[in-house]
């Protein structure tokens, strides 16, 4: 008798305290941020977080500073010739959409699939998550059209002005989107 009323008590107290830690939650979960007493330079955003993966730009702690694609193509780029069936690459950006001009390696003898779609979108909202559209070609006249916008940006040409043709090859049934 005398165990029972130890095993008793047991319950009840490991039941009050389940039932108190369950009052305890606020609902309010926000952790509140230190301050930052760093001043931000090029290489940090407005929270004085440095994020050196994120070309032109940084995470975390502030405003999240605009990706310049003017200047920080190149490295996308890049990002997107790694992926082992392309051998070169340009990247086009309009306001969220981006287009993307892919050639392909001599060994590879297929055509852009949606695995290499989503591989390409991946590399290109990886540098910019405010882009929405990722279309990508590998067509040979639209491909030379792309290239030939990006040298014209990277010469100092506003992106703006080559809206419309981005927007024609975006709409090109041979372009995945």
């Amino acid at each position: 008798m005398k165990a029972s009323k130890w095993v008793l008590m047991a319950l009840i107290v490991l039941a009050s305290a389940l039932a108190l830690s369950g009052c305890m939650n606020t609902g309010n979960n926000a952790v509140e941020q230190p301050s930052a007493s760093v001043m931000p330079s090029a290489s940090m955003n407005p929270g004085g977080v440095a994020n050196p993966s994120v070309p032109g730009g940084v995470t975390g702690g502030g405003p999240a500073t605009p990706f310049n694609w003017v200047t920080n193509a190149p490295q996308v780029e890049t990002a997107i010739n790694q992926i082992s069936e392309i051998a070169d690459s340009r990247v086009v950006v309009t306001g969220t959409t981006a287009l993307v001009g892919v050639k392909y390696t001599a060994a590879y003898k297929g055509e852009t699939t949606e695995r290499i779609r989503e591989m390409v979108a991946g590399a290109v909202r990886e540098a910019d998550p405010t882009i929405q559209t990722v279309a990508v070609t590998s067509t040979e006249a639209d491909v030379n059209e792309i290239f030939a916008m990006a040298d014209q940006i990277r010469a100092g040409t506003a992106p703006d002005t080559l809206t419309d043709k981005i927007n024609r090859i975006v709409r090109n049934p041979t372009s995945l989107k």
